[in-house]
This record gives C-alpha cells, sequence and structure tokens, in this order.
C-alpha cells in the first residue's frame, strides 16, 4: 500500500470487521486472555516486584556522576512505575496475540479471512490491533512514558557533564523502549502463531520467547559485558539505554517481516 492507502486503511480501521472481532465486538473474542485475567492479580504483583528491581538499575546510577543521585530520587518512582506497567503489558499480550492465528487456522477460517479484499498485512495489523485495544494500559503507558523520558532527557542535559549532549538520545530511547518492548511481545505471539496449531502450544512458545529475550537484552546485561570492556562512561550511559531499545526496534521490524511472509505462505499452502 502507499501512504493515502495506509491513511484511509487507520481511518477506517474502528470498522474493520477482522479488528473489531479481535476486539471483542463480536463473535468468540480470544479466550485465553479472558482466563489469564482471572489470575491479572498474580501477574500484577509479578510486575511490581520485578519492576522494583528493574527501575533501581536504570542506567543513570551507574554514569559515575555523583550529582545524579538527588536526581535519581525524582526519577526512581516514575521509572519503577513504568517498569512495573512494562512488564506487565508483556506478559498479558502474548495471550491476546499468540493463539489469534493458531485458532483461525484451527477452525479452518485463516483461508476465509484470505479470500476477503483485505490484504495479509492489512490482516495481521487488524489482528494486532484489535487484540491490543482489550488491553487498558495505553494511557498509563503513554504518561509514565513521556515523563521518564523528559525528565531523564533534562536532568542528563543540564547535570550531566561530559554526557549533557547525549541527554535528548537518552531520553528518547528511554521513551520509546517501554513500547518497543510490548510491541515485541505481541509481534512474538503472532508469529509464532503461524507456526503452531494450538493456542497453548503458541503461548507457551510465546512467553518463553519474551522473556528469554528480555532476559538477555536486558540493561543490565548490557553494562555488564560494556563495563567489562572498560569503556567510559559515556557508552556505558548509551549501552544500557539505546542498546537495549535498538536491538527491540530491529527485532521487531524482523518479527514484522517474518510475519507477512509466513501469513502469505500459510495462504497458499
Amino acid at each position: 500500500m502507499n501512504g493515502p492507502s495506509w491513511w484511509h486503511w487507520w481511518r477506517s480501521l474502528p470498522q474493520n470487521p477482522v479488528y473489531l472481532r479481535e476486539k471483542g465486538s463480536w463473535g468468540k473474542p480470544n479466550p485465553f486472555y479472558d482466563k489469564l485475567s482471572r489470575f491479572s492479580p498474580f501477574v500484577i504483583m509479578g510486575a511490581i516486584i520485578f519492576g522494583l528491581c528493574a527501575g533501581a538499575s536504570n542506567p543513570m546510577l551507574y554514569s559515575g556522576n555523583e550529582e545524579l543521585i538527588i536526581f535519581w530520587c525524582l526519577l526512581c518512582l516514575p521509572g519503577a512505575l513504568l517498569s512495573m506497567l512494562t512488564i506487565f503489558g508483556s506478559l498479558m499480550v502474548p495471550a491476546l496475540t499468540a493463539p489469534s492465528i493458531s485458532m483461525e487456522i484451527d477452525r479452518g477460517t485463516w483461508d476465509i479471512l484470505r479470500m476477503t479484499p483485505q490484504s495479509t498485512p492489512s490482516i495481521l495489523l487488524a489482528k494486532l490491533f484489535g487484540a491490543l485495544a482489550r488491553l487498558r494500559i495505553w494511557p498509563a503507558l503513554f504518561a509514565l512514558s513521556l515523563l521518564q523520558g523528559v525528565m531523564l532527557a533534562c536532568v542528563l542535559s543540564v547535570f550531566g557533564g561530559e554526557t549533557a549532549v547525549w541527554g535528548a538520545p537518552v531520553g528518547i530511547a528511554t521513551m520509546l523502549r517501554p513500547w518497543l518492548e510490548v510491541l515485541f511481545a505481541a509481534f512474538t505471539g503472532l508469529y509464532i502463531s503461524t507456526w503452531a496449531r494450538s493456542g497453548t502450544t503458541a503461548l507457551a512458545g510465546s512467553y518463553s520467547g519474551v522473556i528469554a529475550f528480555k532476559i538477555f537484552n536486558s540493561s543490565s546485561l548490557w553494562l555488564g559485558v560494556l563495563g567489562l570492556l572498560g569503556l567510559d562512561e559515556t557508552a556505558l550511559l548509551l549501552g544500557g539505554t539505546a542498546g537495549p531499545t535498538a536491538v527491540y526496534a530491529l527485532a521487531t521490524a524482523a518479527l514484522w517481516v517474518g510475519l507477512v511472509h509466513r501469513g502469505r505462505k500459510l495462504s497458499y499452502s
């Protein structure tokens, strides 16, 4: 599609039947999310615990500038809340997307979908946005990520010394990372759903991939590796923020390309 076509598709998304079905406006929505929602208090508790741990390892703490310790207190609470919300979203979205295509294939309705005038990317994106619409975290995620990114950029630009020039890039990376993490989890679920023939298998595979990727692309691991290499504080700061963000962006883009390829291949299998 060209630009105008994508814009027309986006404007008509609220009336898209695939989107409305995934959202639960008609038909039978994905039941796995409803089952997982029953255990959401435990998911929230886990997100709080891991979010506090992740918030305490903010890369700013490793910059070597003691003047930032006071401002760390201002960043600690929103950073921890943002980490909690990101972890919660990353744990919930696979339940929304992982069974999506597997259930269509199992019911024999994927080929019916492909017979409609909608293209494969259009169907996949409608499924994605419809599924994500059932998760009610987006206003809070926007507010916290924007607050954290702006505060981090301002503090670093004013008090960062030699690293002040990197305030804006670090702030942007900090703001984008939570969205990319949740989006990566959503695309992982959809992609694995094209290979699995049952929703349960797709869900298990998605959680394995999301958790493993989060561990090996964590700021702590980046800082540890860069520290062992003996790099300066600027490299540590950029590596702990922009590094994981860039990897999530590349991985999400790769998943989208693979997802479209798999979706088209399934259409002719």
